[in-house]
């Protein structure tokens, strides 16, 4: 048989016909089967089209054509002799013969083959492979004729017709209608079929990669989380992804053909086929930001699209590309944040950014109508208490609540804003007097210092405001707030709970304070600071035991400053910690050097302030002083106030039993000042008391003074516990002390506070005079 060699790739050229066979049918059976497309033949060729031109060709040439699959099923067939469709065909048996030889001569032949081969039915048939790639996709065929050369032998096909029980003259019949070719006209024919082979496997090679294609890219576009859709120019949809299927809450097949005004609203379709001729019309992407109901009935959705214009085959618009972002969320957090940007993220008041753009217009009216406008500073009592105790989620529902009630106590045209922690801003506009401030003023005191009912608690807090006035106070927004605030310290050193307008003899003594403040700190820095020291005497022997740390300020202006005069600044600003820090640290280093030098026994009283006993690293401090000096922890005494001690007695129990476990005693000063609860008392971890000096004083002339000396030092031996009675002046006082069993004695009686080096040799010289005491 013969060999053609179509080309691989189109344009296709057409072989002429006439080539010589070089093979044969049984020659061919040795060869590799051809490696089996998994992709069938009818979806990569228009079966349809290729139909018509088959049957074109058949009623040309007068041979019958056929496409197969390669599982045997007939695509295309036309021109078929009635020996075959009556007979081999409709009878099953012979039909497989059929089948089983055009598939498997099909298999072993290449590209631009054919060969002809008789059928088990004894008709020849010619046939040649299609491909796509190297893959076998289907054959075509020719075929139901005899050459013009054969002999036809009755007698077999006879033979046919009784195995398959054929009509036999029907049968013998239809064999001898069967056409005669001669080889040329076959080869001929063949040249053309094996040439369309050669296309359809071109064909179907570009149809499979478009597909391969496709699916890559519907793959792409499918796994983008944002909705991506193609519309032609008449806003009809030719494809989507599932993401925008999701979105109209649809599917492709149902969207596909339909246009927007099926899935949304008569408005919105039609805003959105105006942004499609809008993009059309400029040519190049444009961004939108459009809002669609949600498919599923919910909260509208926000998207911000960008449509494309797609040119077609002749550069004209074709359709528009589409592909949207759900940018709601975005959106929303963009306005919390401009939100915040001018407001307290708590409260949602305006925040100072945002109080003093709305003051500079209020401001602005005022200067123009002639008013004045009051600022209020209003800072909370005892807030942070509240938040030390409760808790901050406890303090910040307080906040929320305050500002409720700050902005039901004044006028819609009013300024209510939060500067932060607990203090607020209040700004009354065009007011005509001073009193009006004041009325509201009162009202807001009212209000805030009403009860708070709370899940789990009643929390009460007051408030102190400072207020000062535009324009007679001061015409800048920082001016008035600052002045604001020096009247609302003064309402705070008024004792809470009230309001002061704001003078100028305020402003002075902030600036004294300031001034002192700032002198403080350069005396931390500059070692201005010294300690002096009171001996404390034991009656029972008469000996200097101890010393109470007292420390003083040698300004180099104003000479030596006692502690009455600095102490509750530095408390105020804090500094009292760094200089806490330093008395600790420089009693202990002291007191070594003394036990250096002899006076082993001594021990050192050092008061801590309330602001030190807060802080919760205080035992850790009191550890490293007392290691880095080298003294024993039982000879350092730290003295804290009753008040201190019942401030918060639950948390300061705690505090105490932190630091004796560091071995150090703990005193508690000023007894008998500050209501100490019994109940308490006997579970305070406490070493030592120490009788206030305001009962010492009057012991000799006022019955209660003693009383409750006689009392404390009862109370004292019950619990098993020293006590030191300081401010002791007299020897009547130091008589009485030694009488009812006071074991020390601290006051002016045997010295006042005295310097690190004259304490040595006061207590080598010391002699006290004898005293009988009352042992329990």
């Amino acid at each position: 048989m013969g060999r053609l060699a179509p080309p691989e790739a189109v344009p296709v050229r057409w072989q002429k016909a006439g080539s010589r066979n070089e093979f044969t049918a049984d020659s061919i059976r040795t060869r590799p089967k051809n490696p089996v497309s998994q992709v069938g033949v009818a979806a990569l060729i228009d079966v349809e089209s290729l139909r018509s031109f088959l049957d074109g060709l058949s009623d040309l040439v007068g041979i019958a054509t056929a496409l197969l699959d390669l599982d045997g099923n007939i695509l295309q067939s036309a021109g078929w002799q009635s020996a075959c469709t009556a007979f081999h065909r409709a009878v099953a048996g012979s039909a497989v013969n059929c089948t089983e030889s055009d598939l498997f001569l099909a298999s072993h032949l290449r590209k631009g083959e054919f060969v002809d081969y008789k059928c088990k039915n004894g008709l020849w048939d010619v046939v040649t492979p299609v491909f796509v790639g190297k893959e076998h996709l289907g054959n075509l065929y020719c075929g139901q004729f005899f050459y013009d050369d054969d002999v036809v032998d009755e007698s077999f096909f006879a033979a046919r017709a009784e195995r398959f029980n054929y009509d036999k003259t029907a049968y013998l019949a239809a064999i001898a209608g069967i056409p005669r070719f001669s080889r040329e006209k076959v080869r001929s024919v063949m040249g053309l079929v094996v040439n369309l082979a050669a296309y359809l496997s071109h064909l179907s090679l570009t149809n499979l990669q478009l597909r391969e294609s496709q699916g890559r890219m519907e793959a792409l576009i499918n796994a983008l989380p944002d909705p991506v859709w193609l519309k032609d120019t008449n806003g009809v949809y030719l494809s989507c992804n599932r993401a925008f299927e999701r979105l109209v809450g649809s599917t492709v097949a149902k969207i596909v053909g339909r246009r927007d005004e099926d899935f949304f609203p008569a408005e919105l379709a039609e805003f959105f086929r105006g942004k499609d001729r809008e993009t059309i019309a400029a040519g190049e992407p444009r961004r939108n930001e459009e809002l669609v109901p949600a498919a599923d009935g919910g909260p509208a959705i926000l998207l911000e699209t960008v449509k494309a214009p797609l040119p077609g085959a002749d550069g004209a618009p074709a359709g528009v590309l589409g592909i949207a972002r759900d940018i709601t969320e975005r959106k929303r957090a963009e306005d919390r944040i401009r939100f915040l940007a001018h407001h307290d993220g708590l409260t949602g008041l305006p925040n100072r950014s945002s109080l003093y753009e709305r003051m500079e217009q209020s401001i602005a009216m005022a200067r123009r109508c002639g008013k004045a406008m009051a600022v209020m500073l209003i800072d909370l009592d005892g807030f942070k208490s509240i938040n030390d105790t409760l808790g901050h989620h406890v303090g910040d529902r307080l906040l929320i609540e305050v500002a409720k009630r700050l902005e039901h106590s004044v006028r819609h045209s009013d300024i209510v804003a939060r500067l932060g922690g607990d203090e607020f801003v209040v700004a009354l506009t065009a007011i005509e007097n001073i009193s009006d401030a004041a009325e509201v003023a009162a009202k807001i005191v009212d209000q805030l210092a009403a009860p708070y009912p709370m899940v789990d608690h009643e929390l009460r807090t007051s408030p102190s405001i400072g207020i000062c006035f535009y324009p007679d106070d001061a015409t800048e927004i920082n001016e008035l707030v600052k002045n604001a605030d020096i009247a609302m310290y003064r309402a705070k050193a008024a004792g809470r709970c009230n309001f002061q307008f704001y003078t100028e003899e305020m402003r002075t003594a902030v600036a004294e304070r300031v001034t002192a403040e700032k002198a403080l700190e350069v005396a931390l820095t500059e070692g201005q600071f010294v300690l002096h020291y009171q001996p404390q005497i034991e009656l029972d022997s008469g000996r200097v035991v101890g010393v109470e740390a007292l420390v003083r300020w040698r300004h180099p202006e104003r000479g030596t400053i006692l502690p009455g005069d600095f102490i509750p600044l530095a408390e105020e600003t804090r500094l009292i910690l760094p200089l806490g820090k330093w008395v600790l640290e420089e009693a202990c280093r002291q007191l070594k050097r003394w036990h250096d030098a002899g006076l082993n026994e001594l021990e050192m009283s050092v008061n801590l302030s309330a602001i030190q006993f807060q802080e919760k690293d205080l035992p850790d401090l009191v550890k490293q002083a007392v290691e880095r000096a080298g003294v024993p922890a039982s000879c350092i005494h730290l003295e804290i106030t009753e008040s201190m001690a019942m401030r918060n007695p639950q948390q300061n129990i705690v505090m105490m039993k932190a630091l004796t476990d560091l071995g150090v005693k703990v005193v508690l000063d000023d007894f008998g000042t500050g209501y100490s609860s019994l109940a308490y008392l006997k579970l305070f971890p406490i070493d030592i008391i120490k009788i206030d000096r305001s009962f010492v004083r009057d012991l000799e002339t006022d019955e209660n003074d003693s009383a409750i000396c006689e009392m404390t030092m009862l109370l004292a031996r019950k619990l098993g516990l020293q006590v030191v009675a300081e401010g002791v002046e007299t020897e009547a006082q130091l008589n009485f002390l030694g009488s009812i069993g006071c074991q020390r004695i601290q006051g002016y009686l045997f010295s006042k506070p005295i310097a690190a080096e004259q304490v040595e040799e006061f207590v080598e010289g010391f002699r006290a005079p004898r005293v009988e005491v009352e042992r329990g």
